[in-house]
């Protein structure tokens, strides 16, 4: 791990420093951490430079989470900056696709492609989620996760995750998913101009399928791919097959 400073506080990120072609910035999705993307650390040295950090306010990054998601795009614009970024990729998940997506319309420097993992350009959050957060975030976490994962996940990476849960802050959740329920890009994706990759699994119940559907249709140049027997955390649950389509999309652009 490595730590820059952006907006005056520190943040943490896993970079391999390495001098390729491609350079992909992940993003993590809401209460989440660079440890959604480890099977992505490991899986894709070879395919490009890959930069992971961990929101503000969000594991080891000091500061507080933003309150939109307009903030965090702000927020990431000067992180590319601070890491000396010139061109690069955004793939995001969930929370961090609506922060791709953002930067895109904002017209980020140096963005040259979009990998959109189960998300969408609107991402209402049902009141039970809200609800169970404020209210009984302890015993609401093993529920969050079923959410969250296929019917047919593992059971051992289900515990796995909901440990990752329970280990942030429920203030961090709140604060993310009400960022999330205000978001609303959908009269704006004809304003982005770079491909995009929209990935989904076929038994998300938090952002479906016909979420993706609508990225892929209406981004210039958008493709859909499906991950079957994945849920929200298909990187997760099925990380040789994201890590195929990834590493295949990113040889496109060559």
């Amino acid at each position: 791990m490595s730590e820059i400073s952006v907006q005056g506080t520190g943040v943490h990120c896993q970079d391999t420093l390495k001098r390729l072609p491609r350079t992909i910035v992940f993003l993590h999705g809401a209460g989440g951490s660079h440890h959604t993307w480890r099977d992505q650390w490991a899986g894709l040295k070879g395919a490009a430079r890959l930069v992971i950090p961990d929101l503000p306010g969000h594991a080891e990054s000091s500061g507080r989470p933003k309150e939109t998601v307009e903030a965090y795009a702000d927020w990431l614009a000067e992180f590319v900056r601070e890491a000396g970024m010139g061109k690069f990729i955004l793939a995001g998940h969930s929370m961090g696709g609506a922060i791709a997506l953002q930067a895109a319309i904002s017209r980020i420097a140096g963005l040259e492609a979009l990998i959109l993992a189960g998300t969408g350009a609107k991402l209402k959050v049902s009141p039970v989620i809200l609800d169970g957060i404020a209210g009984r975030f302890k015993d609401f976490a093993p529920e969050l996760v079923d959410w969250m994962m296929a019917r047919s996940s593992d059971h051992l990476l289900r515990e796995d995750i909901t440990r990752d849960v329970l280990s942030t802050k429920a203030s961090t959740f709140a604060t993310d998913f009400r960022a999330c329920d205000a978001f609303d890009v959908r009269g704006r994706l004809g304003e982005i101009g770079v491909p995009a990759l929209v990935v989904v699994g076929d038994d998300d119940r938090l952002t479906p399928l016909k979420y993706s559907e609508f990225l892929a249709t209406n981004i210039r140049g958008g493709v859909l791919k499906i991950i079957h027997d994945a849920g929200h955390v298909a990187m997760l649950e099925k990380p040789t097959e994201m890590n195929n389509v990834i590493a295949s999309f990113v040889h496109s652009l060559e």
